[in-house]
């Protein structure tokens, strides 16, 4: 059963890495929050009501983030084998999230 604390289980390793993306605990879910290091201030904040809307939104996270690191921050775009490699990896993670 997917359960929130499974979801952030499988993906701790990756939120310890990227220190723009955060998951908060509110009343309503979990909100992810995705901050500018600049201004120090948040670009996006999205509320999760269900495991699975937080398993997707931080697969989405994982998979840009890897694209991210690959290019030494989008320097250069992703070739299509780096991108089937990223779309599969964060498939592997989100199919980890079902794992009982």
């Amino acid at each position: 059963m997917l359960t929130f604390e499974k979801v952030l289980e499988v993906f701790g390793d990756y939120l310890a890495q990227d220190k723009a993306c955060e998951v908060l605990t509110t009343s309503r879910g979990y909100l992810a929050v995705d901050w500018e290091s600049r201004k120090n201030n948040w670009v996006t904040a999205r509320l999760c009501p269900t495991p699975e809307k937080l398993r997707d939104l931080l697969r989405s996270s994982y998979e840009e983030y890897q694209g991210y690191r690959l290019t030494d921050g989008y320097k250069r775009d992703l070739t299509d084998q780096e991108e089937q490699d990223i779309e599969r990896m964060g498939g592997e993670l989100a199919a980890r999230c079902e794992d009982g």
